[in-house]
Parts: structure tokens; sequence; C-alpha cells
């Protein structure tokens, strides 16, 4: 019965709105980075990306048969890498079509991340942004995961440079992201204090290693060092010290979903959260780089490519194979800790909207 009413939401979804309304769209393959506990490795780009990156008049085209969109990632590889990242964020915010978006990046470049982000905020005036940098550990751990010297100074450099934009600019957001894996899971409270030093008045996100990693040990994670930073942040948020999202009428809610999500991460590696009920496919979506389109980023199942639709997703996002791969979500109980996807999922989850609710109340 869960099973069949969650194939027609989905599918009812899919319907109604077209195209997702929160997407992840890869703008790059190339990263500045080999980071271990990652799994958009060269082995995957190799058996799943199968044409050349969409150029900027095929993003435009995207541009144009993408509906209104609630959240936008635009992510890579490293989407700062390229010299015309503001001009491809301009494709999704024209004429209102993105309520929010956002970049994750490792904060590598941050001449060129700030003056890019600037860019960006100048040209898109009051529409809620964020940028999130990853910071991973000490500089010896985090250099030693990213295979890079010299990227954490940068990263917390990058930190220090956007939060002094963020200051003055009220709809612009920064968040901090560690991805705990086997290499810096004994360190994190050392980790959150280094965040609390040069972050103190923001989000702080911590994520699950997921995924075929590029190093197979980083996936080795006890539970308890994960829920050390849920810990650290509910002792933060009792003393009143843990700030959080900032930047749009719903952020202090992101940061209660962001609890929320945890506990259910923790719930799903210690098997007592049931499988389907999930977003993927309907509300939420990726499209790769090659324009490759999936339900998320865990399957290697793709919808098809952009190509092969002249570019209409709404066309592509509503075949019968799309249908298919939506039920076969929900027939197998398929379930990850992929954070976007759970975060979306809480919207179709009433059962957890009560802890949502207290979570809230308590920011």
């Amino acid at each position: 019965m869960k099973d069949a009413f969650y194939k027609f939401l989905n599918n009812s979804i899919s319907r109604h709105f077209l195209t997702p309304r929160y997407l992840i769209l890869f703008v790059s393959n190339q990263c500045w980075m080999k980071c271990g506990h990652c799994w958009f490795s060269e082995e995957w780009k190799k058996d799943n990306l199968k044409d050349d990156s969409l150029s900027f008049d095929e993003l435009e085209r995207l541009s144009d048969s993408v509906n209104k969109l609630l959240f936008l990632s635009i992510t890579g590889g490293e989407a700062f890498g390229r010299d015309d990242i503001p001009e491809v964020v301009n494709l999704f915010t024209r004429d209102g079509k993105t309520q929010r978006y956002q970049i994750p990046t490792s904060g590598y470049l941050t001449s060129k991340i700030i003056s890019n982000t600037e860019k960006i905020l100048s040209q898109n005036p009051g529409i809620p942004f964020r940028v999130d940098v990853s910071l991973d550990g000490n500089m010896e751990i985090h250099d030693k995961i990213r295979n890079l010297k010299g990227c954490f100074s940068n990263a917390l450099e990058t930190i220090k440079e956007l939060n002094k934009i963020k200051k003055k600019i009220p709809y612009f957001d920064v968040g901090v992201i560690t991805t705990i894996s086997n290499q810096n899971q004994e360190i994190v409270e050392e980790i959150s204090d280094i965040v609390n030093s040069v972050h103190p008045d923001g989000e702080w996100m911590v994520n699950l290693v997921r995924g075929n990693t590029r190093d197979p040990e980083s996936g080795k994670v006890k539970l308890e060092n994960y829920n050390k930073a849920q810990d650290i942040i509910n002792k933060r948020i009792k003393d009143g010290t843990f700030k959080g999202h900032s930047g749009h009428l719903s952020a202090k809610w992101l940061t209660a979903k962001n609890s929320v999500r945890r506990k259910v991460i923790n719930d799903i590696v210690l098997d007592k959260k049931e499988g389907g009920a999930c977003s993927a496919g309907s509300i939420a979506g990726v499209i790769y780089a090659d324009g490759s389109v999936y339900p998320c980023e865990m399957l290697d199942i793709s919808f098809g490519n952009l190509r092969d639709f002249d570019f209409n997703l709404s066309e592509l996002w509503n075949t019968r194979e799309a249908v298919e791969l939506r039920n076969r979500i929900q027939d197998t109980r398929c379930i990850c800790t992929q954070e976007c996807f759970l975060s979306t999922s809480l919207l179709i989850q009433p059962q957890l909207w009560p802890q949502l609710i207290y979570e809230r109340l308590r920011h």
C-alpha cells in the first residue's frame, strides 16, 4: 500500500510540475583536487559520462526548458573553475526562474571565487545565494584528503572573505561542509573548533561519506564519530551559539532540516529506517555536464540525455522509462544517505514533520 501511494504521488508530482523543482546541475567535470572521499572519480566518469560536456549554448537551451526552481545547486567538479560561471548562473536566475541557488566549492582559488561571487550577487540582486566551502580537517588531514598541499589555508581564507561579503549583503549566505570519512573521523571535535573559529555565525553542515569513493577506505566510518558532530551542534544550539543558515525567510527551517536529516542518517546506518518514500526523480533530480539526467546521484541508471530530446527536459522527465524508474525506486524501497535527496524527501514524509517543527522551535 505504501509503495503504491508513493508511486502515485511521485508520478503525479512529476506530471504536475513537468520538471524537477530541486535540481543538482553539474556544469563541470573538472576539479582542482582529487579527494579520497569523493565518489565523482575518474573511474565513475569514464563509466557513466559518455558525451562531451554541454556548451554554453546548450546550457541556455536547458535553462529555457526548466520550469520554476525552488532550489538550484550548481556544482561539478568545481563550478568556480569555469570562467563564465556568472553567466551560467544568469541563465537560470533570469525572469525569476530560480528562487534560491547555491554553489559548493573547495575554496582553493580564493581570489577567483570571491570575484565571481561578487559578480554573481551584483547581477542577481535579491535572489538568495549561498556558497558552501568544504573543510575536512586540520591542515595536515585536509590537505591529505584532498591530495593538494595548501588547500586548507586557502579554504580558510575563502571562508573569511566570503563572510565579509555576507556581512554586507543580506541575501547572501555562507556554509561550511565537512564530510566525515575514515580519514578525519577521529578529529571531529577539532574540526568543529576550527569551523567555529572562522565561521561562528553560520551553518556547519556535516555529511557522511557515500558511494564508491576514490579511496576505498574512506567509507569505513564509525557511526559514533559521525554523531559527535550532532552532539556538538546540539550543545551549541542549547547555549545559543549556533547561528545556522541565514539570507532568506526559510533559512532557519533549513538548519532545523539539517538536524533532522542527521538523525535520519543515523537511523539509516543502524538499519532502523525503512526505505522508499523517496523524492528522487520527482521533486529532485540531477543533470550531469554531458546532459545525462538522473533521478539521484547514487543511482547509476539514467532517464536519458537531453541531447536526445532536443533539450526538452519536461518530455525527458515524463517518459515511460522515467515513470518505470520512479516506480522501481519505490518497489525496491531504495534508501541511501545522500543528504540532498533526504532533504527533499522530508517534504513527502509527514511522520518526520513533528521532528522538523521541534528543531525549528529550538533555533
